[in-house]
């Protein structure tokens, strides 16, 4: 672990407390590298995560990737654009469906 590396205590339990909340938020920090997460997930994860998983289950992912992101940070996510079709489509699916 990073105590065994002679890394200060405050970091540690810094860096624990980003990487345990980073899914929810919590503060500006946490929240910033929530935001940050989604939106990777969405430019670059998607499509791969898609190879693995099927249609509903990566709509399923979306869906909630997409709703815990504000209002901005959506509006850029409608605008990315993938290689394969089907990708794009479910994600216009999505972002219909939620109604935003």
């Amino acid at each position: 672990m990073m105590v065994g590396c002679s890394i200060r205590k405050e970091l540690v339990d810094d860096v624990f407390f980003l990487v345990s909340h980073h899914e929810t938020g919590g503060n500006r920090r946490v929240d910033i590298l929530r935001d940050a997460d989604t939106i990777s997930f969405f430019h670059v994860n998607l499509p791969y995560y898609f190879v693995r998983n099927d249609a509903e289950e990566t709509k399923r992912r979306c869906l909630w990737g997409y709703k815990k992101l504000p209002d901005n940070l959506k509006r850029i996510v409608a605008n990315f654009r993938y290689e394969d079709k089907e990708v794009e489509f479910l994600l216009r699916e999505v972002i219909t469906f939620s109604g935003t």
